[in-house]
């Protein structure tokens, strides 16, 4: 027997075995019958259609590409906004990069040990609290001007024609506008 079908074959019947020693609750053989069944068949689909080995993988490759590009402070992209059901956006952004609301700098999780075994809680963000944000994405224009949406969005790394003209949002019009602008710079520890 190949090595890994023997390694694969010894997995199912230790979980299979442990499932039996540890379960107190009535058996549910139907559930263990499955399992076993799926196990069986993916392993016969593993010899019968291997994957294949490949030199080069698109995905990784658009990965790393997307990581370097969004991760260049010299290129801004352009954020098209849209309310749902209408063809053309409501205007745009130009920011640095898109992140999610619920990003955060540190773990997500803890894990805490007690009788022996660990559990997976989860951590508080940085402010204290806990949960999530909500949907939302957020960005900063080349002004520093802090956009947050929730709505459906295309990015580009150029501008992008529609039927209609576009808006650009997050213009900086007026002395009232740029005195926030400053006061939101002095909170993030932007002095320039």
């Amino acid at each position: 027997m190949h090595p890994f079908k023997l390694f694969l074959f010894c997995i199912a019947a230790l979980i299979i075995l442990r499932s039996d020693s540890c379960d107190t609750r009535p058996e549910n053989t139907t559930a263990k019958d499955e399992q076993a069944h799926t196990e069986v068949n993916q392993r016969q689909l593993l010899v019968n259609q291997p994957p294949p080995n490949i030199t080069w993988s698109l995905e990784r490759d658009n990965l790393i590409k997307r990581f370097k590009l969004q991760n260049d402070r010299s290129v801004m992209f352009y954020m098209y906004v849209f309310i749902e059901g209408i063809a053309d956006p409501i205007g745009y952004y130009q920011v640095n990069k898109v992140s999610s609301v619920n990003s955060q700098l540190t773990n997500t999780s803890q894990i805490v040990w007690s009788d022996s075994h660990a559990e997976v809680l989860p951590s508080p963000a940085e402010d204290g609290s806990y949960g999530t944000n909500g949907d939302g994405v957020f960005g900063f224009t080349p002004e520093e001007i802090y956009i947050e949406t929730n709505c459906k969005y295309i990015v580009s790394t150029v501008p992008l024609s529609f039927t209609h003209p576009v808006n650009r949002l997050a213009i900086i019009s007026t002395k009232e506008a740029e005195s926030a602008l400053d006061a939101s710079k002095k909170a993030m520890g932007i002095t320039k």
